[in-house]
């Protein structure tokens, strides 16, 4: 049992039109994309199905200048990043930061009622230059 994973929380995918994307994806398998917010300070917008105990995602750029934009203008469509969801945020990024792994941003963000969490969130990211070129997101649930 790990010290402060718990699980894995989702996969995000990039593309071009998440809401045609999602469409797509519950024609070919059935899946309901039951969940869908936006992160204005992120210029994005997401569509979410639960799979399990795993959200599917797809990422849409709500700007030219967002991360998402940039990322398929290099990579094009496709994976953008899996998180993890941790216990103890705190402590592993003590960990991390110990360790030389980049964290962005430098401090967890919070957000509140974040579909499909009840309560509030804390995520971080570890930089894909730290770990072998993959985005990884670490989300804590904090029980309100």
């Amino acid at each position: 049992m790990s010290e402060y994973l718990i699980g894995l929380e989702e996969v995000a995918i990039a593309v071009e039109n998440a809401k045609k994307t999602a469409e797509e994806f519950s024609a070919l398998f059935g899946v309901d994309f039951d969940y869908e917010w936006e992160l204005p300070d992120e210029k994005l917008i997401v569509k979410s199905a639960k799979i399990g105990d795993t959200q599917l995602q797809f990422i849409e750029s709500t700007s030219l200048d967002g991360v998402v934009a940039k990322f398929i203008q290099k990579r094009g469509e496709g994976l953008n990043h899996i998180a993890l969801k941790v216990k103890n945020l705190d402590a592993l990024i003590e960990k991390l930061q110990k360790n030389n792994i980049k964290l962005i941003p430098q401090q967890p963000i919070e957000v509140n009622k974040l579909p499909p969490f009840n309560g509030v969130i804390r995520y971080i990211f570890i930089h894909p230059s730290s770990f072998h070129g993959i985005l990884i997101e670490l989300i804590e649930e904090i029980k309100t």
